[in-house]
């Protein structure tokens, strides 16, 4: 990654954020995923941010952001939260399927999230980790286990 130039400021801040959907429940599937990813990038582009890579699971979804300093991660994580859900349940399709897991009107997203800054010299690591999400060796790990374990430390 190069250093972003502005008229006021050079940076290079990027976030590794992760979204869970209520109650974990599975409800990614190949559409909903290709559009998350459409999406958030597009509403990226509106914040002057941008999507450096994305990767779904059914029940998350992990990017990798790179933003300007005038820019709260927070207000862009609502706004992403926000948007994806609502355009999400406007389409008839996609909305069906989500109520398959998600009853009432339940939002799409739990209300938390996970966010981190990534450093120049391991943001490669993390997007190898955000791209590997799909791979057949996680998904049978999760199937197994119905979750993801947790390593212990002594």
């Amino acid at each position: 990654m190069e250093y972003i130039r502005n008229s006021h400021s050079v940076y290079l801040l990027t976030y590794h954020i992760v979204f869970v959907t209520k109650y974990r429940r599975p409800v990614i599937d190949d559409r909903i995923s290709a559009f998350l990813k459409d999406h958030i990038s597009y509403l990226c582009s509106r914040f002057d941010a941008e999507l450096l890579t994305a990767e779904t699971d059914r029940d998350h979804i992990h990017l990798l952001i790179s933003m300007p300093p005038k820019l709260a991660p927070a207000v862009l994580i609502r706004v992403l939260k926000t948007q994806t859900a609502k355009e999400i349940h406007l389409d008839p399709e996609m909305d069906a399927h989500v109520k398959k897991y998600i009853y009432g009107n339940a939002p799409l997203w739990q209300p938390s999230y996970f966010v981190a800054t990534t450093g120049t010299t391991v943001m490669e690591k993390v997007k190898e980790y955000i791209d590997s999400q799909q791979t057949e060796e996680h998904r049978r790990k999760y199937e197994k286990t119905g979750r993801y374990s947790k390593k212990r430390h002594r």
